[in-house]
């Protein structure tokens, strides 16, 4: 508010001495031209008010003429649409635009979660495939302590090679046979259930060729089917007995 306050001084006190200067030289002009001093005075007087007067009312009315003038073009600026604004190619193609992608949506490739997804399946196969080679790992172990009173160390070496053929669903062609002493039907039946008990892949068939295979003369005279009805028989009996859980080996 000062600030405009003090505008409006420098303003007229700038018409005031432009007035005072046009009335000054008025005056000496009627001077030279013969008039007294009181008519000079008189002049200088009445144009300088003249022209304070006359810059005060043209100054209200331009003021209020350009304030309805600016008010007019604003109010019409204000209701110009949009589009208006914008050339007639611009909209268009900016239009089209607008169309193009609400009919066709980027879609962002998720490639991390691809990513994620591989790499949680590779770490299960991991996990599945320690586990199953401590299965493995323990089924050996279990093994060498059964057997080592009962075969050759070559042959206790090939049980273990067994072991892993049938662990590892491989065919059962690779199978070698092995010799063993001191022993008896049921605790080679028992030592079949036991592995089969082990890894529980598959069916007790399988584990009954194991045996048959694998104890090819100790179990010559006895028929695949048989062999698969008694693997538990006698559980407490024999030298190996049935264990349910070979996690302590």
């Amino acid at each position: 508010m000062k600030i405009k306050y003090f505008e409006y001084i420098a303003v007229y006190l700038s018409v005031f001495l432009v007035c005072v200067f046009v009335g000054a030289i008025g005056r000496l002009v009627l001077l030279e031209k013969g008039a007294d001093e009181y008519t000079a005075g008189v002049f200088f007087w009445i144009s300088t008010g003249f022209g304070v007067l006359m810059f005060a009312i043209l100054s209200l009315f331009l003021n209020g003429l350009a304030e309805r003038l600016v008010n007019r073009f604003l109010k019409a600026e204000k209701n110009e649409s949009p589009e208006s604004r914008i050339a007639s190619k611009d909209y268009v193609k900016i239009e089209e635009e607008r169309q193009d992608a609400l009919i066709k949506p980027e879609i962002p490739e998720n490639n991390n979660a691809a990513i994620d997804i591989e790499q949680i399946r590779k770490e299960r196969q991991n996990v599945a495939r320690n586990q199953k080679q401590a299965r493995i790992d323990t089924a050996i172990r279990y093994t060498q302590q059964e057997f080592a009173l009962y075969m050759s160390d070559d042959d206790l070496e090939q049980l273990g090679s067994n072991i892993i053929i049938y662990a590892e669903g491989i065919n059962f062609e690779k199978i070698k046979p092995v010799k063993v002493k001191d022993l008896s039907n049921l605790d080679l039946y028992h030592f079949g259930w036991n592995i089969w008990n082990c890894f529980k892949a598959t069916r007790q068939d399988r584990a009954a060729e194991f045996l048959k295979l694998t104890f090819a003369e100790a179990l010559k005279d006895v028929e695949q089917n048989s062999i698969k009805t008694h693997l538990k028989d006698d559980e407490h009996k024999g030298i190996i007995k049935i264990m349910e859980d070979l996690a302590d080996f």
